[in-house]
């Protein structure tokens, strides 16, 4: 055979097999269309025992939310019982008038560390400070893997409604980063859904972990995407130091129209970038750091992961004992500034 013939041969055999990617690619968005529907109108099946965190989460149609948790679970999530109200949140059910005998209402934002993660409902910071303040109400709306943009949307949604003096929020590493969770939908063209089936990241229920940036592989550190000129057009706004600015402006001027403050919790340490946000919108500022650095000193820690301040390596959540002095000292913090 010429080399004509092979190079013909070698063509057909190229067109073919790109044609069978672009149909496999093509039934995959399909499937993943109805995926997306029959999640949709059957709902979830309510999870039960031991979980993992993509089974508690469900999809919200509010793209700036894009996940829930689950309503009205009791399940065993990292080896602690974890149970959520009506609304997704891991506390109990509040009603929308202010109780008898509370003088202050907190509606409290942030994410994992917020909701407790690894621990007892007890034992987390915000338990632990409301045990202390009988006269106030901590509304708990933290949801694992919130960024800002999330949780200043998550306020709108579900915590003006409360009518709060005071709206505490945490910041952490990630609320610069996309959520732990992504839509995918068949018009995201951000990446090839046959890949992820290929390696097994296209997920059933139509959320996904979001792509992560190794930061050092051995230690397991990474981050997720935080540029918003490499996320999918729908997440830009979500994504980077702009998303924080402009999501703190907005509470900034809820708090305005509503007659609220807002508190900048920074737990467990500070991060000196996100300050300038809040201090522009009128935050007062609950810094733990000089009392996380003040611990570590006195008990002789070096570092904060090899101690029992966090969870046993690699994860970074605070422990049980870092939780109650979170608590302690936001307990403090509130007393004194309002009085």
């Amino acid at each position: 055979m010429n080399l004509r013939g092979i190079a013909l041969r070698l063509g057909l055999v190229a067109v073919g097999l790109g044609a069978g990617a672009l149909t496999l690619e093509i039934g995959l968005r399909c499937k993943v269309a109805f995926d997306n529907y029959r999640v949709r109108q059957a709902g979830y099946v309510t999870p039960k025992g031991p979980v993992a965190a993509g089974q508690m989460v469900k999809f919200n149609e509010n793209p700036r939310l894009i996940y829930d948790l689950r309503p009205n679970i009791d399940v065993e999530f990292m080896s602690v019982n974890v149970k959520t109200n009506a609304e997704g949140f891991r506390d109990v059910d509040h009603p929308l008038e202010r109780p008898p005998g509370i003088r202050h209402r907190a509606v409290c934002l942030g994410d994992s560390y917020m909701f407790g993660w690894g621990v007892n409902f007890e034992q987390g910071y915000v338990r632990v400070a409301a045990d202390q303040m009988k006269d106030w109400e901590f509304i708990n709306l933290g949801r694992p893997g919130y960024n800002a943009a999330q949780e200043i949307e998550c306020f709108r949604v579900y915590g003006l409604k409360y009518k709060p003096d005071v709206v505490i929020i945490n910041y952490i590493g990630n609320d610069t980063q996309l959520p732990f969770y992504i839509q995918r939908t068949p018009d995201d063209m951000s990446a090839s859904f046959l890949m992820d089936w290929i390696c097994g990241q296209l997920s059933r229920d139509g959320l996904q972990m979001a792509p992560t940036i190794f930061l050092d592989k051995e230690k397991k550190q990474f981050k997720y995407e935080d540029d918003p000129a490499r996320v999918p057009a729908k997440y830009k706004d979500l994504v980077g130091w702009s998303a924080v600015e402009r999501s703190y402006r907005e509470l900034g001027e809820m708090a305005r129209e509503n007659h609220f403050k807002v508190v900048l919790l920074c737990f467990p340490h500070r991060d000196d970038r996100v300050i300038p946000f809040a201090k522009a919108d009128g935050y007062e500022i609950c810094d733990f750091t000089p009392k996380l650095v003040e611990v570590m000193k006195a008990n002789n820690i070096a570092e904060y992961q090899d101690s029992d301040l966090c969870l046993p390596k690699p994860d970074t959540h605070p422990a049980p004992k870092l939780h109650k002095l979170g608590g302690d000292f936001l307990a403090e913090y509130l007393r004194k500034s309002f009085p």
